[in-house]
């Protein structure tokens, strides 16, 4: 896989469904993703926004750093800034350092589905706020794959965003800590293929590194 920081110029940097949209120029050669199942395999990339809170200001570029499994290619719009491969092989018992964006969810269902004809789901979104429904829900996503030693999380603001005519919101935090592998096989389908929902908004993608290194 292919880690790589760029940074995306103001305005396409100040709406984030425009953001995604824009990364996607370093991939021409890649069709876009129509997977529905947050769950599966990417062929893609996921990203994460690095100076959240500098890039909500009107004017500033935002600093991303991307993950994927095809290379690159300089595009009109990015300035990119270093590119490296990388190939993780965690071990059982191993302790890990881990950085993770996330939108943690939970899925009710629609109690006004009625009124709404054109929805294709029976069921909606809703942001997790309470720090205790967070963690269980961080210990859901990595059950399997690893244990959670230490973590701490930080909240940020509402992330707002516009696709076409629709409007819409995002409540984000950023989970930071240390871990214990499990089963290094789960660990790194989660690693490649991010965790929750919200991927096409900087969410998802799971950091790790050895104890002890930068």
């Amino acid at each position: 896989m292919n880690l790589t920081r760029a940074d995306i110029p103001w305005p396409a940097a100040g709406n984030p469904y425009q953001l995604h949209r824009r990364i996607w120029r370093l991939f021409p050669d890649e069709p876009e993703e129509p997977r529905r199942n947050a769950a599966g395999p990417r062929t893609g990339f996921l990203f994460r926004v690095e100076n959240y809170r500098e890039s909500q200001r009107p004017g500033r570029p935002s600093r991303v750093l991307v993950q994927s499994r095809k290379t690159p290619r300089p595009a009109e719009g990015i300035t990119l800034i270093a590119s490296r491969r990388f190939d993780p092989q965690p071990s059982a018992g191993q302790r890990l350092a881990f950085l993770l964006t996330a939108n943690p969810i939970r899925n009710i269902r629609d109690q006004q589905l009625a009124q709404k004809p054109d929805k294709r789901r029976d069921s909606c979104r809703v942001p997790l706020i309470r720090e205790e429904e967070q963690r269980d829900w961080l210990a859901r996503k990595l059950a399997g794959a690893a244990t959670i030693e230490t973590v701490s999380l930080l909240p940020h603001q509402p992330l707002f965003f516009r696709r076409g005519n629709r409007a819409g919101k995002l409540v984000t935090i950023t989970f930071e800590g240390t871990l214990q592998v499990r089963d290094p096989e789960i660990l790194v389908h989660r690693l490649e293929n991010g965790i929750g929902s919200g991927k096409a908004f900087g969410c998802g993608l799971l950091l790790v590194r050895r104890l002890g290194t930068v």
